[in-house]
């Protein structure tokens, strides 16, 4: 069992991307855990407490409005998969990015497939080029969307007036993901990129060493702080060199079996407010007691 003493010296908190995690599996945040992350922050004010997430800012605006951070200071996100990180303001204070020769390229192969289905991350803008996903985006996923035409765009990107965060695309089946993968697959290789695939459908594409766990570490020099000052609470078998960065990993109770090993400390699952169960018993200890 940790020591709950030198829990309390903790200096920065990361919750890992939202579903799983900080969300139960209704997808939202619970009373309980609201009230307890809201007391844990007005105990410890200096405390950082960070999202990670492969999403946009915009898209996480509800949840930091759900915990009542939106406007607390020490409330930085690292976004896009490690991408881009932003203070609490919402100030970029690092970011790194695609090549646009890369970007251009794959457009063109995307362009011969007749596939619109992607979407380019630009800090805060998700730029869409199909009407129907730029809805589903906008309206499902709460994100900022640009619907713009894709040939106008790259013209902007080859000529460096735009850069790119992240790329995301959605093929319509298997067999075309494997198809189109397999071209790209050449450019991420020849550039040295960061990726992630799901199911040979979903895939991204993120700059080179690009992952959650090198944003925790370019936060963390920022920050000027040490790696056993910083937890972090995860549940995917992609949470491996998340979990490598910091000193801290809780492994939720719904974790994948392969990550529980690599954790630190393990709390309740997500259906149990596991996130507020761990910060309780740490941070308000003798709130509980009384």
């Amino acid at each position: 069992m940790a020591n709950y003493l030198m829990l309390l010296k903790l200096n920065l908190l990361l919750l890992k991307d939202l579903d799983g995690t900080l969300l139960n599996p209704n997808g939202e945040i619970s009373e309980r855990t609201s009230t307890i992350i809201k007391k844990v922050l007005d105990k410890f004010p200096n405390l950082h407490f960070v999202i990670t997430s492969s999403r946009e800012r915009p898209a996480i605006k509800h949840i930091r409005e759900a915990l009542g951070i939106l406007n607390r200071p020490n409330t930085e996100s690292i976004l896009l998969n490690g991408c881009i990180i932003y203070e609490s303001s919402g100030k970029i204070i690092w970011q790194n990015t695609l090549p646009n020769e890369f970007v251009v390229k794959f457009h063109n192969i995307l362009n011969s497939f007749s596939n619109d289905n992607y979407i380019y991350s630009c800090e805060d803008d998700a730029v869409l080029f199909n009407k129907n996903l730029e809805r589903e985006a906008r309206e499902d996923f709460q994100k900022k969307t640009i619907l713009v035409d894709s040939h106008e765009y790259n013209k902007k990107v080859e000529a460096g007036e735009v850069k790119v965060n992240k790329i995301c695309f959605l093929a319509a089946n298997e067999k075309e993901g494997e198809e189109i993968n397999s071209k790209v697959d050449v450019l991420v290789k020849k550039y040295d990129l960061a990726y992630a695939y799901s199911n040979n459908v979903f895939f991204e594409y993120m700059p080179h060493q690009t992952n959650k766990g090198t944003g925790i570490i370019q936060l963390i020099k920022i920050l000027n702080i040490s790696k056993d000052e910083v937890m972090a609470f995860g549940d995917g078998d992609n949470d491996l060199e998340f979990f490598e960065s910091v000193g801290w990993p809780v492994a939720m109770g719904n974790a994948c079996d392969a990550l529980k090993p690599y954790a630190q400390l393990t709390t309740k699952s997500n259906a149990e407010d596991g996130v507020a169960d761990m910060l309780e018993r740490i941070f308000l200890r003798e709130e509980q007691m009384n």
